[in-house]
């Protein structure tokens, strides 16, 4: 199996790779490997870590919103792509998501020593690119709903103006708004956050090998 991004990008399969392998085949590539990598149903899910400058711009935006609205560290925590999400409901499924928001004090799935995941995050985001579209939408969104005390879902898109604001309403009942305008704005906790102010910066009309994930 690669286990750096070099080695993953010449492989003959399209990305994301996928890998038969149990889950302490999982935890060993996690801790070894250069690039991103899921659990899955039994399968190692690896993704390049490259980023492209627009994903890693309104992941860092978002972030940072985050940051404002949940800022007592006391009693919060923000997590970034480096931080796994383990969803013991969903086939005990592990899943990198582009940041996450934790309530103190945190629960983990825990492996081994030095090895674990979070259980409780509050808030969970992705930004969809090309590569990770199908796969963040048709697996993970239906395991994102399933964490216990999850309250809000963000997917921001990341070739066009459009974020996805998935609000828990009840068991099982989720309030879905869509916005595809930059003057719109989304709320957190009360807090607004503009959807312009994610894509400030963000140019769509740049040449396509330009464009990453």
């Amino acid at each position: 199996m690669p286990l750096t991004n070099e080695e993953l990008s010449k492989t003959d399969e399209p990305l994301p790779l996928r890998y038969p392998a149990s889950e302490a085949e999982y935890w060993s590539v996690a801790q070894e490997a250069e690039y991103r990598a899921d659990y899955y149903r039994g399968e190692i899910i690896a993704s390049m870590s490259y980023e492209s400058e627009d994903h890693a711009a309104i992941a860092s935006r978002l972030n940072f919103y985050l940051q404002q609205i949940f800022f007592d560290f006391k009693a919060y925590r923000i997590g970034n792509s480096n931080r796994p999400v383990c969803i013991p409901t969903c086939g005990n499924a592990i899943f990198n998501p582009d940041g996450s928001v934790i309530q103190l004090p945190a629960r983990f799935y825990e492996y081994q020593k030095g090895m674990r995941a979070d259980l409780t995050p509050i808030v969970v985001f992705e930004v969809l690119s090309p590569s990770t579209r199908v796969r963040d939408l048709g697996e993970k969104l239906p395991c994102y709903k399933q964490i216990g005390g999850i309250e809000h879902i963000l997917y921001v898109d990341g070739a066009t103006v459009k974020v996805h604001h998935m609000q828990r309403q009840g068991d099982n009942q989720w309030l879905e708004t869509v916005y595809t305008e930059r003057e719109e704005h989304f709320e957190i906790n009360g807090k607004p956050i503009k959807i312009g102010d994610l894509y400030a910066g963000v140019d769509f009309e740049k040449p396509e090998d330009q464009l990453g994930k």
